[in-house]
């Protein structure tokens, strides 16, 4: 646990990415976590990229927003024209046949979860573009209020989204009110950090990881073989309530992570965290297309690796021939630079 508290922000991007990864290529349901966990993140440093940007009223709004837009379009756009692809040639059926109003939602990426996906991770994407969209007022939410009465807030909206899930929302729900607490968490650590009772919260995975063990009960609802479309109502909400105490019990010690110095390699690492996590789905439909139902571990084990080894080299290639242009090019447009990252991809 020492060493994840040193660890810096783009490995711990990039390990968060890879847990989405372990979740796709096996039966293991923890990628909600992770997805929270890059909610607080990014929370965190778009809080610092409103401070910074430049200009007043709408023109601070507009070039905010279209800073934001850009930042995760290029890759996105690859990513979902490629899956297209990939769809036709395995003969899956792809919501790109919808139309025009289709292709509208995805440039939009807020609300293109209403239209369907071509990536299904793309949900979070959905949501991610709804907080830039909020992002100004909740940051003044977040300065304006006490240190406690911040973090109460949190509280609250943590609540909320618990109900909602309780209550029968998707735990992938493509709005932000289920997902609110995450990013709040985000900003106030930014501006009202630490919160309150971080010293004994931070081993918070510890009593998690107690739980599992203590009841076996519990640990079925990690499976996405036991918890599928088709499982009870209660099942799926009992689901969605663990996946968000995983995530709040991680909180701690991935925001820790912000305050530690990123080496030269570390933001690269964690620069290669957001096409990994669009990328993979590729590979990820070709393995299942593909393989047979009767495969050994073995074959598992080697066509997941070989996926893994695909999923990098396009990733890299990605960032090195598109996302950096695009995101220098970006910058100069703006007139000022990022910060560090947040989500997967700020």
């Amino acid at each position: 646990m020492t060493t994840f508290l040193r660890a810096g922000p783009g490995a711990t991007r990039l390990v968060l990415a890879m847990v989405v990864f372990g979740s796709h290529f096996s039966a293991l349901a923890i990628g909600a976590p992770a997805v929270a966990s890059f909610f607080a993140l990014s929370g965190y440093w778009i809080a610092g990229l409103w401070e910074q940007q430049g200009g007043d009223g709408v023109k601070r709004y507009a070039g905010f927003v279209a800073s934001r837009w850009l930042r995760i379009a290029p890759l996105l756009f690859i990513a979902i024209c490629g899956q297209i692809i990939v769809n036709a040639c395995l003969g899956l059926t792809s919501p790109a046949g919808s139309g025009l109003r289709w292709w509208v939602a995805q440039g939009l990426i807020a609300g293109s979860a209403s239209e369907g996906l071509a990536l299904p991770q793309q949900w979070s994407l959905d949501v991610e573009m709804q907080f830039y969209l909020l992002a100004p007022l909740l940051a003044v939410v977040a300065g304006k209020l006490s240190r406690v009465a911040a973090w109460l807030l949190v509280g609250v909206l943590m609540a909320a989204g618990a109900w909602m899930f309780q209550t029968g929302t998707a735990v992938s729900a493509a709005s932000v009110l289920p997902h609110l607490g995450f990013f709040m968490a985000g900003m106030l650590w930014r501006v009202h950090a630490p919160m309150p009772g971080d010293g004994v919260l931070k081993w918070a995975p510890l009593g998690v990881a107690g739980m599992l063990v203590a009841v076996p009960s519990v640990r079925p609802l990690l499976s996405s073989l036991h918890v599928t479309e088709a499982s009870a109502p209660e099942v799926r909400c009992q689901q969605a309530l663990l996946m968000m105490g995983m995530g709040a019990a991680f909180l701690p010690l991935v925001l820790r992570s912000v305050r530690v110095k990123s080496s030269k390699l570390d933001r690269w690492i964690g620069d290669l965290a957001y096409p990994v996590y669009l990328f993979h789905w590729w590979f990820r439909s070709i393995v299942y297309h593909l393989r047979p139902d009767d495969a050994s571990g073995l074959h598992k084990l080697v066509d997941t690796g070989l996926a893994l080894l695909g999923t990098l080299v396009v990733s890299a290639v990605m960032l090195w021939l598109v996302d950096r242009p695009v995101q220098r090019w970006r910058r100069r447009l703006g007139g000022s630079a990022d910060a560090a990252p947040g989500l997967v991809h700020v």
